[in-house]
């Protein structure tokens, strides 16, 4: 009977175990008492304050929301609210005051600097994000040529939620190598680095008679968290072909007898960096491997032969040479270490860092490169010949 006894309360025990371990509800939060945010936006309000700006989710089929610039209302996807704060916590907190609700920040996609905040300097501002444990490190970093607001108010044509389309662009800009992701986690690490610049997006607004649409129109150069200047499209990819991450774009390509291009997709790209200190110069080696498909031709000529490859191969070399150029020598106009030499020297020459560290900024621009630029055309997709009218014989 005893032993009955003790096996029914063990029993008992194992019961209400089960109960509070696989029970979902504990400490569980409903959906609508809980704000979806999928993007925000930082500014300069007046008097210093800061504006902060919160793209939410409106997740009611009725909507009933009370309408906000860019958004919100009824029958609209998402709903832009946007208060004032000493900090970016309060702000955060005055949202809350307006919604009702607290904010869940988990699913944001992107934070987006105002061209202002940008200027005074990020670093300040990043605190917040960082130590949010909602908060994803993966969530991009962005700055807005004029006003972060008035970015996320653009309504795109082809997707419900702007906050959603601005990491999409950014995604697809990849495929050109015009530029390349800069997320929290990425951005605080070069931050800390001493001596890398910091870059990240830059997103304009373009009208076309009564609409408006986001493009990313380059990236932006930060030195110790304050914006000093911005690279274009091809500056851009000159800095990615150092960094390694080339990964596809189009390489366009004039025919030496000026009658034509050749359009050249890029396959495969790889890039090597190799730091040399001798005496007192300092020298980069730097070499870059491309594959590259005949995408496209403009002119009726056959390029499929060695003798065209090979000219069509130096031309598109002589462009990478140039696009790394031009990267370099706007770094130097911002005295920004856009690629991250000085790390470089750090980790094969740590002795002789030490001593030059203090200096980087005036030995940075004494800095030579040697680039070797190769490119090979490993394919013409569908076509071997052009498509041309055939000759009548005379």
């Amino acid at each position: 009977m005893r032993k009955k006894t003790c096996l029914s309360m063990v029993k008992l025990v194992l019961y209400f175990f089960m109960m509070l371990t696989l029970s979902g509800c504990l400490g569980a939060r409903e959906i609508n008492d809980l704000e979806i945010v999928i993007g925000m936006g930082v500014d300069k309000g007046e008097g210093g304050q800061i504006s902060l700006t919160a793209q939410i989710v409106n997740v009611s089929s009725s909507g009933g929301r009370p309408s906000s610039s860019g958004g919100g209302g009824e029958g609209k996807p998402f709903w832009n609210v946007s208060s004032k704060g000493d900090s970016i916590f309060e702000a955060v907190r005055q949202i809350t005051h307006m919604t009702g609700n607290r904010l869940f920040i988990s699913h944001n996609q992107a934070v987006i600097f105002g061209n202002d905040i940008a200027a005074e300097g990020l670093q300040k501002y990043l605190d917040f994000f960082l130590r949010a444990h909602e908060m994803r490190p993966t969530a991009l970093i962005l700055v807005a040529e004029d006003k972060a607001s008035d970015v996320m108010d653009t309504k795109p044509e082809t997707e419900k939620y702007p906050a959603l389309n601005i990491a999409k662009l950014v995604e697809t800009y990849g495929f050109t190598s015009h530029l390349y992701k800069v997320n929290m986690k990425d951005f605080a690490s070069s931050l800390m680095s001493g001596t890398t610049a910091q870059i990240a997006p830059l997103l304009s607004i373009v009208k076309e008679e009564e609409s408006e649409d986001i493009y990313v129109s380059g990236m932006v150069v930060f030195k110790d968290g304050k914006m000093v200047g911005k690279l274009s499209h091809d500056e851009a990819r000159g800095l990615l072909w150092v960094l390694g991450k080339v990964e596809s774009g189009v390489l366009d390509v004039s025919l030496p007898d000026g009658k034509g291009k050749a359009i050249l997709e890029i396959m495969k790209a790889k890039g090597q960096v190799t730091p040399v200190m001798e005496d007192d110069k300092i020298t980069f080696q730097i070499k870059i491997k491309a594959e590259t498909s005949l995408s496209e031709q403009t002119t009726t000529e056959n390029l499929a032969t060695n003798e065209m490859f090979e000219k069509i191969q130096e031309a598109s070399a002589e462009i990478i040479h140039q696009e790394i150029m031009a990267a370099f020598d706007k770094s130097k106009e911002f005295n920004a270490d856009i690629f991250g030499f000085g790390e470089m020297l750090h980790k094969k020459y740590s002795e002789q860092w030490k001593k030059i560290e203090k200096n980087w900024d005036e030995i940075y621009p004494t800095i030579q490169l040697n680039i070797n630029a190769e490119t090979k055309i490993i394919k013409t997709d569908l076509l071997k010949k052009p498509v041309s009218p055939k000759k009548e014989e005379k």
